[in-house]
């Protein structure tokens, strides 16, 4: 009897357990300092939102991150390991995967926490930035996608968010252009105004051949920028929905919201059981605040209009008082 009673104990702690299940949600946002968020005492900026999930939750104080790039340090948040350990610490001086069509990207051997959670029955969703890598051999393999990491469900952007993806605001690649591309024309172009002159001073003969030669290198070099500069964003920055590319190039205008929610879509489906982890950059925040920042800057623009006025009016005032003691005196 006590057997059965123990028995009957187990599974009902297991059924409340298993009705109990709570959701997980994940944010990982880059360039984001301890100190940004107002619930960790940043007074300049605010950030109700994040403040809000602070209050219901646990706000943790002792973490530090692995690595201050994107690709190593995603691998050490997925993984819980360094990611030296995971071959995902780049020798290189760029140390993150730029170009899609990169091979490589965080192990299959690798236990994420998406893993674990699919195996206690949760499902599982990455919604934003994965930047870990996509494939092996080719471009349809799809090896290193989040959905062979142990995400039932991908939304987002497989690389990652650089300047070159909008339009207008500059590039990454501009160090690396001026040595690769302007230089090389600078040298092209002193050595074609070198044989120029000493050809016309009689000092050398150059056949024509090395003149074309020449001008067909610098064609060859400025050729490859402008592949560069025109191919570069439709093949780095597109958006994905699980395997299939859903906008090439991807469109900026409402993106933070549109991720955020098909986020709050997902664990509306699921119900009480299931992990939404959501990757996405935290942009809503930052659009508050330039919003507040506005703000401001029209107040102090009116303000000041009205202190012109008022000293303009003084001025005014002044003036005419000046006139009326120069009729008196004239009087």
């Amino acid at each position: 009897m006590r057997t059965l009673w123990l028995l009957l104990l187990f599974i009902y702690e297991a059924q409340s357990h298993a009705v109990s299940t709570p959701n997980f949600v994940l944010l990982m946002a880059d360039d984001l300092g301890i100190g940004d968020p107002g619930c960790y005492g940043n007074k300049t900026l605010r950030t109700p939102n994040i403040d809000r999930l602070a209050r219901g939750g646990v706000k943790l104080t002792q973490h530090l991150a692995a690595s201050p790039l994107c690709t190593p340090s995603r691998a050490a948040f997925m993984t819980g390991r360094y990611p030296i350990r995971s071959g995902m610490a780049s020798r290189s001086q760029v140390g993150v995967f730029v170009f899609s069509a990169s091979s490589g990207g965080l192990p299959h051997s690798e236990i994420t926490f998406a893993k674990l959670l699919k195996n206690q029955g949760y499902a599982t969703a990455l919604i934003g930035k994965w930047h870990l890598g996509t494939s092996c051999h080719n471009r349809t393999d799809l090896c290193h996608h989040p959905l062979s990491h142990g995400f039932d469900y991908f939304h987002g952007l497989p690389m990652t968010n650089l300047r070159d993806c909008k339009p207008g605001e500059g590039s990454v690649f501009t160090r690396a252009l001026r040595l690769l591309v302007f230089v090389p024309l600078q040298v092209i172009a002193i050595t074609l105004l070198t044989l120029a002159v000493l050809m016309c001073l009689g000092f050398v003969q150059v056949p024509p051949c090395v003149f074309f030669c020449l001008f067909f290198l610098a064609a060859l070099v400025l050729g490859a920028l402008l592949c560069f500069l025109h191919y570069f964003r439709p093949l780095n920055c597109f958006l994905m929905r699980n395997r299939d590319i859903t906008q090439q190039p991807m469109s900026y205008d409402n993106l933070t919201q549109r991720l955020t929610a098909d986020a709050a879509q997902f664990i509306q489906r699921l119900g009480p059981k299931g992990a939404c982890i959501d990757l996405k950059e935290g942009d809503d925040e930052e659009e508050e605040d330039k919003k507040q920042k506005q703000k401001q800057k029209e107040k102090k623009k009116q303000k000041e209009k009205k202190q012109q006025k008022q000293k303009w009016k003084q001025k005014q005032k002044k003036q005419q008082k000046l006139k009326k003691q120069q009729k008196q005196k004239q009087k």
